[in-house]
């Protein structure tokens, strides 16, 4: 195999066990834990869902899907799509069981009206579930200096379209952030971590992967370190 074709399923299997917990299944496990049988759950800004399929360990829950892009309505996860912005949710007050937002807040331009829109459709004990990026960490350093057309070329050689790719602003992205605006919009914080995962976008080269492989094992093993990981997993429940 060519060393500079992108291989991360290779790459992963020669430096992890299987028994590793990459960000898609710590983020699973988070939602089958908080999300109860029978729930109607809106993906905020579900997108076309190719990179994370979780609809499959839901098989009780209804999902309705919300996206600003009309290439959302292909997305395997939901049972209904609708597109709109995520300031202003075409939802009832109190209307939903739980909100998912999976690598969404990096692109909000206003997170506090976002957040104040989810929390506002959750129901008394709904909860919000949000993954996303950590701006401290290498990769989003060099992302804000990269142009977006590169980008586009690094997300095709990972399977995505140019439409999955959008500006990154990061003004809701470190710890302090989530739950800044979690509780502002009056949510209770139940769960707020930080964590490093394979380094996905180093495959391009096996060195360049060592290399994500110990930056992953130093800032995982340091919880002074933990400002430095990748990931950032919320989750937040409506009082009330």
């Amino acid at each position: 195999m060519h060393c500079l074709s992108f291989r991360p399923r290779e790459l992963r299997r020669l430096f992890y066990a299987p028994s590793f917990l990459g960000m898609f299944d710590r983020f699973q496990e988070a939602i089958n834990a908080y999300v109860p049988a029978g729930s109607v759950l809106l993906d905020a800004g579900c997108g076309r869902g190719r990179t994370f399929l979780y609809r499959r360990r839901l098989p009780s829950v209804r999902v309705v899907g919300l996206d600003i892009s009309p290439h959302a309505r292909d997305n395997p996860n939901v049972d209904s799509q609708l597109r709109g912005n995520l300031e202003a949710l075409p939802f009832a007050d109190a209307s939903l069981d739980a909100v998912l937002s999976t690598h969404v807040a990096e692109h909000l331009a206003r997170p506090e009206a976002a957040f104040d829109e989810m929390a506002r459709v959750l129901r008394p004990g709904g909860r919000l579930l949000l993954l996303t990026p950590n701006r401290r960490h290498y990769v989003p350093v060099l992302a804000r200096l990269l142009p977006t057309g590169l980008h586009a070329a690094v997300n095709r050689r990972r399977g995505l379209g140019e439409h999955d790719v959008f500006p990154t602003l990061y003004r809701a992205n470190t710890a302090a952030d989530l739950h800044r605006l979690a509780t502002g919009a009056g949510l209770h914080v139940e769960r707020l971590e930080a964590f490093e995962t394979e380094p996905e976008y180093l495959a391009f080269h096996p060195l360049a992967y060592a290399a994500g492989v110990l930056y992953e094992r130093v800032v995982n093993r340091y919880g002074v370190l933990a400002p430095l990981r990748v990931s950032l997993l919320l989750v937040a429940r409506k009082v009330g």
